[in-house]
């Protein structure tokens, strides 16, 4: 007579040597384990990116909060310089090694624009487009813009199917103005 709750001899043995469920566990696995490799190899290459995104944006923050603080006109190859290689240098090359490996890339450009070089959207800018307001002062600007970023896809062989032939993924333009103190 059997206890509710109790197993038979039949029933323990299947469940003590797993034998039954061994072949459905591992053609599972072999179903799954494709799918989990490219979903974690997808977040990787994606959270790299994205930590890569926060550099250049904060590179160029730096470089335009530099360059709000030098005369108009001044100071071009030093912002260059603090955004790709985090420290202001008046000289080509730079000093240091560049932050990230697309920087270096002939794709990659730094473009400055100020109250000398762009004066009709830079110079001479009202605080407040009614011109019967005295109160409104005139401030320059200064931008600062990093566009072509190539940031490389370190699994794109494996994500070959998804990604094509593609080797890196192109940033847009990154753009930050900023009041020009001088």
């Amino acid at each position: 007579m059997m206890l509710r709750g109790q197993r038979s001899e039949s029933q323990n043995r299947r469940y003590n040597d797993g034998s039954t469920n061994g072949g459905a566990v591992l053609v599972e696995l072999a179903l799954l384990l494709p799918i989990l490799l490219f979903l974690t190899l997808a977040s990787v290459e994606f959270s790299q990116a994205i930590a890569a995104y926060k550099v250049i944006v904060n590179q160029v923050r730096n470089a335009a909060r530099y360059l709000s603080t030098e005369a108009p006109g001044t100071g071009y190859t030093a912002a260059g310089c603090l955004l790709t290689n985090g420290n202001p240098s008046s000289a080509k090359p730079c000093a240091g090694s560049v932050l990230l490996p697309g920087f270096s890339a002939s794709s990659f450009s730094v473009g400055i624009a100020d109250a000398v070089n762009t004066p009709t959207t830079h110079r001479s800018q009202r605080t407040s487009a009614d011109l019967t307001v005295t109160s409104a002062t005139t401030i320059n600007l200064v931008t600062v813009t990093a566009s072509g970023y190539q940031h490389p896809l370190y699994f794109a062989s494996f994500l070959s199917g998804v990604v094509g032939d593609t080797t890196s993924l192109t940033f847009g333009p990154i753009s930050m103005t900023m009041r020009q103190i001088n």
